[in-house]
């Protein structure tokens, strides 16, 4: 149907001169001008605003030109970046870019257009570095560089050509001015012209293409036309909509040379097809073998309201000012002047909105509506009949959301780290979609948080990895620690300490550091007195034996770009040391820390396990600050009895650092944290969380404990309890909340009362009080309604504190298999801190004790502790279990045990009893 009405137009344009103006050479002059302005303006940040997806594209040419190859596999090493490519075709490596396909061949996983294309000018860069040599480093800042020139180059020329084509149908004024906002009021400033993604070439291949069918049809223009709208198409797949939009008008406008307009364009269709067949082995190409059906959206009308009006990737709240075409489509569409182009080029659009509106729309951690910046310059073919047509207020109106378009982009050139998109792409189940639609995680609103990005486009990165020690156990960081990976090193960027080094193992994060110390021989060497070394330990007892890849990746600046300094190689030997078994009660407590610090990460944290039902079975892990709170509130009173200090130190260390300058807590740590997008995500601020930090690792900057006191108070109810999250509920992040979308939970009552004791005793008594009313409510009982053990263990805490709210007894018991064991040994230690002890207790404890610790602690492989579970309500459930927790409570009630014991006086055990005797 749309091409029927293409063609009864383009037939009356036949019989009558086209209607389009001819390029002059004052044109061309003021295109001129405009792509080297833009091309200044595109490299003022010095820096590259890149992702994986540019990484093939930034290596290749160099390996085209030296080893005449278009597989990865010369350069494998450093397109990886310092990840893991797939081993194997059906696995996936850890870097997602790489794919591996027959005969042990890697290539790119996205088309390779851009690197073939741009190859001939990396000949003077190529000519460079085989002049200086071949050091990596040196070839990495080049590559760097080159892809930001080129990057900047490509866009640069699409301004200038945009601006001869918007000529063919207005005046040089506004063909300037809507090409200005085409450069710095869309996606082409931030993503186009920043690193090699493939949507700058797409757009310089969909201008020109444009501008020479909006000419005469010349034998050569036909012949290019069709050459470019083929390359379209290979580019990027997505693009071939347009490519067809493109295509359809140029058969039209071809005329009787049409054959050669298909026949150009088969050059590249032969020789993508040659490609995907020879190389990769398929004939969609590499892409095509990584489709996931995660991958797919099923709500249509979202995906559409999400590419155009979401505030993260809104196409219309990023540019504005494109809003002013489906307003006034109408003008649009009655524009004589290129009608049957207009026609063709809109039809495509929409079927590329909807194809787009079928897929995972967050389009991963880039910038805005970075899918949409290839058709960007067929909707601004469309704007001049619009803006022509507006009255005065109208103009006023596209001015303002002109300005509104640049000054978010110029946003996105100085500020955007791909940060704020975090909680949008981690984001999993029915509700992925949710933070993608809050205001807040919007890029231009969130990456204000932080300065500016200083320039790191020219770096001079020197550094070396100079010793990989495997420690055996009691040796790493926190004494008691189990086999941990000690890396030295040094680094340098442009003669100054860096930002950060960051150490990955075999692709995966394993530790990072800010903290730099002097090196003399560094010093003398290098003539710059910088700190330049570092150290790093890594816990690696879930490290398996044999030979690993180790990588430093450096930064020179906070939020910059990473730069992969040295990769080597380790091997593991098998783990010989073997734990102590269990053979009475000391060497019980011996293996309860042992495996408690072999348990602690490199961080200083603990990881918790989760289900998805009320059995031990097939659990994963994520990172939480609740159970570092509770170990340290659990075991922080025997610390030193259990050789314990340096541990729990690490972990109040930890603890205390993600307290936000907010002077609140969030349940999966600070959203910058490592540890966010694998191990949990950005979620909403928390009282529970804020409360246990407070209470146990205090924050230095004493200044924040107000504000956070407030900010709990704020979410205060009428009826005295707290509430749970510290935000509305348009501004829940990561959270996926059950009937009660803010409920006050019996066990965060407890946590809030034990804080505000510290710091505000009558809050804690008014607290207390409204506790003590609605302790039997089932209201309350959210998160701890199956699993007991942690009010049972709070309850003595209030009970000294002098608060005892009447809890019903069938909310203190539990059906759920393996747990009853647990809940007595809150009730055994409830009644050692009760002053009431007895060697008769003694021993019951110490039976208790044997009983968990039996075989090994084998107990704590299939029923260890249930902490607490998410709102059952909630679209999905989880129960969260912690092995770390039951040491430390088995350690805490064996410790308190044998000092109850020091305090008996002889022979209270009985006649049989002598002193000393247990």
């Amino acid at each position: 149907m749309a091409t029927a009405a293409i063609t009864a137009h383009v037939h009356s344009q036949a019989i009558s001169t086209p209607a389009f103006r001819r390029i002059r050479a004052r044109d061309v002059a003021i295109a001129l001008l405009l792509g080297l302005l833009c091309l200044l303006v595109y490299n003022a940040n010095m820096r590259s605003i890149t992702a994986a997806d540019s990484y093939a594209a930034r290596y290749l040419p160099f390996s085209i030109w030296q080893n005449h190859s278009l597989t990865l596999n010369p350069i494998l090493t450093t397109v990886a970046q310092g990840r893991k490519p797939p081993a194997t075709p059906e696995k996936d490596g850890t870097a997602h870019w790489i794919l591996k396909v027959g005969g042990d061949r890697y290539v790119s996983k996205f088309p390779i257009a851009v690197p073939v294309i741009l190859s001939p000018f990396y000949l003077p860069a190529v000519i460079y570095l085989n002049h200086h040599g071949a050091d990596p480093l040196l070839f990495d800042q080049v590559a760097r560089i080159m892809e930001k020139l080129c990057a900047s180059s490509l866009a640069a020329v699409s301004v200038g050509l945009l601006y001869l084509l918007l000529r063919r149908r207005t005046d040089e004024g506004l063909a300037a001015i809507l090409s200005l906002l085409y450069a710095f009021g869309t996606t082409t400033w931030v993503i186009s012209s920043q690193a090699l993604w493939m949507h700058g070439l797409a757009q310089l291949l969909v201008v020109a293409t444009m501008l020479l069918l909006t000419g005469p049809g010349t034998a050569l223009r036909v012949v290019l036309a069709g050459l470019l709208c083929a390359l379209i198409a290979a580019n990027r797949q997505p693009d071939t909509i347009l490519a067809a939009g493109l295509g359809i008008y140029g058969l039209w406008w071809a005329g009787r040379m049409r054959p050669f307009f298909v026949l150009s364009g088969m050059v590249p269709v032969a020789l993508t097809l040659a490609y995907n067949l020879m190389i990769v082995g398929n004939i969609a190409g590499a892409y095509a073998l990584h489709v996931r059906p995660g991958d797919f959206n099923h709500d249509i009308v979202g995906g559409i309201a999400g590419l155009l009006v979401s505030p993260t990737r809104g196409l219309f709240v990023y540019s504005p000012f494109l809003l002013f075409v489906p307003i006034f489509c109408r003008r649009v569409v009655l524009e004589r002047s290129g009608r049957g182009l207009t026609i063709a080029i809109g039809c495509a659009m929409i079927v590329q909105v909807s194809f787009y509106a079928m897929i995972d729309w967050r389009q991963g951690i880039s910038w805005g509506p970075r899918w949409l910046t290839d058709m960007l310059p067929m909707l601004m073919w469309m704007l001049p009949p619009v803006v022509k047509a507006l009255s005065r207020n109208g103009r006023v109106a596209f001015g303002l959301a002109s300005l509104v378009a640049i000054s978010i982009q110029t946003i996105g050139a100085f500020w955007y780290t791909g940060i704020a998109d975090t909680p949008i792409v981690t984001a999993h189940g029915p509700g992925r979609m949710r933070p993608a639609w809050d205001i807040h995680n919007a890029a231009f609103v969130a990456e204000l948080s932080h300065p500016h990005v200083q320039a790191d486009l020219i770096v001079d990165l020197d550094g070396n990895i100079d010793a990989v020690n495997v420690l055996p156990v009691g040796q790493g960081t926190g004494g008691g620690a189990g086999r941990q990976l000690e890396v030295l090193g040094w680094a340098l960027t442009n003669s100054h300490s860096p930002s950060d080094v960051a150490v990955l193992i075999d692709g995966q994060w394993g530790a990072a550091t800010r903290e730099f110390f002097a090196r003399t021989d560094v010093e003398k060497a290098m003539g710059h007195a910088s700190p330049a070394g570092w150290r790093v330990t890594i816990p690696i007892d879930q490290v398996g034996p044999g030979e690993h890849l180790l990588a430093v990746l450096v930064r020179a600046t906070e939020g910059g770009e990473p730069r992969l300094m040295k990769q080597t190689s380790f091997v593991l030997a098998p783990h010989n040391e073997a734990l102590e078994h269990v053979t009475d009660l000391p060497s019980a407590g011996r293996r309860a820390r042992q495996i408690l610090a072999s348990h602690q990460q490199a961080g200083g944290y603990w990881l918790t396990s989760y289900t998805s039902a009320t059995r031990f079975e097939q659990p994963r892990q994520e990172m939480n600050t609740y159970l570092n709170a509770v170990m340290l509130d659990v075991a922080g009173p025997v610390a030193e009895a259990a050789g314990a200090s340096d541990m729990l130190a690490r972990a109040r260390q930890f603890l205390a650092a993600q307290i936000e300058p907010s002077g609140l807590v969030r349940y999966h740590g600070r959203p910058d944290a490592p540890t966010i997008g694998t191990l949990g995500c950005a979620i909403t601020p928390d009282s529970d969380d804020t409360a246990l930090a407070w209470r146990v690792a205090p924050s230095e900057k004493s200044e924040l404990l107000q504000p956070a006191l407030a900010m709990i108070t704020q979410f205060r109810r009428p009826d005295g309890l707290y509430k749970t999250w510290l935000a509305p509920r348009d501004n829940y992040q990561c959270l996926d909340p059950g009937r009660d979308a803010n409920p006050a939970d019996i066990g965060i009552q407890m946590h809030i009362f034990l804080f505000l004791e510290q710091v505000d005793k009558p809050a804690a008594r008014s607290l207390c009080d409204a506790l003590s009313k609605k302790a039997g409510d089932d209201d309350i009982w959210v998160y701890y309604a199956g699993a007991p053990l942690m009010i049972s263990l709070r309850l003595a805490e209030l009970e000294k504190a002098g608060c005892l709210p009447q809890l019903p007894r069938a909310q203190l018991r539990t059906d759920i298999p393996g747990q009853e064991i647990w809940l007595r040994a809150a009730d055994q230690l409830g009644q050692l801190e009760s002053h009431a002890g007895s060697y008769a207790t003694y021993r019951r404890t110490a039976e208790l004790l044997t009983d968990i610790a039996a075989d090994d602690f084998s107990l704590m492989s299939h029923t260890p502790p249930l902490l607490y579970h998410n709102d059952l309500t909630a679209t999905v459930k989880r129960f969260y279990w912690s092995q770390d927790f039951g040491y430390a409570l088995w350690l805490r009630l064996y410790f308190e045990n044998e000092r109850m014991l020091s305090t008996l006086p002889c022979g209270s055990g009985g006649p049989e009893q002598k002193c000393g005797e247990k």
